[in-house]
This record gives structure tokens, C-alpha cells and sequence, in this order.
């Protein structure tokens, strides 16, 4: 059976896995997706990647099947996404992205923080089972 925090961070994962995987292979597209102008801001091809690498590597490592691993990324997500959250409404705020762009861009990285709470949330309520090991 599926718990909600299994359900919660498999979608978590998945949301970063494609987000990564498209900043860092197709920033271009990204880019355009925040309305932005590639030929304007080629520059913003330079952050993309380098997020990009990094949100696939977090995304993969919810999904580790090591428990130490996936625990250590399901601590630091809310505090990933809630840093992600607060600079994607200020850059909306401040005129640095469209306003479509910057309100979609500020709800789905508050998407993540909620899917990364309540991963968390029902983790701390129902930890998963440590198979037994004797020393």
C-alpha cells in the first residue's frame, strides 16, 4: 500500500526530475516558458543548467532505495523549496519575471513545499519500518 508521504514524494520527485531535466537540456524552452526572450537573456541558459542538475539529482535521490539517502532529501526539500518559493514571488513582485510567469512560477514552487510538507509530515507521523539487523 501507498502511504501519503510515498505518494507525496514519488510526485515530488517526479515534478523535479522533469523541471531539472528541462532546465538542463532544454533551457531554451524554459525560458519561453517564463516569457522571456532567449535571444534577449541568453545569460539565464547559465542558471538554468545549473539548477537543472542539481533539482535532478535531489529528485533522484527521493527516489533512492537507500532510506538514509531519501531521508536526508526529504529533510532538506521544504527548506529547498520554500528558498525557491520566496525567490520566485519576489521576482515576480519585482517586475523581474511577467506576471504570468512569475505567479506560475511562485505555485508551483509552492506546490513542491506543500507535496515536500506533507511527505514530511506523514513520515514524522508514521516512519517507515527499519528492517530488523543484529549486531
Amino acid at each position: 500500500m501507498t502511504s501519503s508521504a510515498d505518494l507525496a514524494r514519488v510526485l515530488l520527485a517526479g515534478v523535479r526530475l522533469t523541471m531539472g531535466t528541462a532546465g538542463l537540456l532544454a533551457p531554451g524552452l524554459v525560458i519561453r516558458r517564463l516569457a522571456i526572450d532567449p535571444a534577449t537573456q541568453p545569460g539565464m541558459r547559465y542558471p538554468l543548467r545549473m539548477f537543472g542538475i542539481r533539482t535532478v539529482l535531489i529528485g533522484a535521490e527521493l527516489l533512492d532505495g537507500n532510506p538514509r539517502r531519501r531521508e536526508h532529501a526529504e529533510q532538506l526539500a521544504p527548506v529547498v523549496h520554500g528558498s525557491d518559493t520566496v525567490s520566485a514571488f519576489l521576482a515576480w513582485r519585482r517586475g523581474d519575471l511577467p506576471p504570468r510567469a512569475g505567479a506560475m512560477a511562485t505555485a508551483i514552487s509552492a506546490a513542491n513545499l506543500v507535496l515536500s510538507l506533507v511527505n514530511l509530515g506523514a513520515r514524522r507521523r508514521h516512519p517507515p519500518r527499519r528492517p530488523f539487523c543484529s549486531r
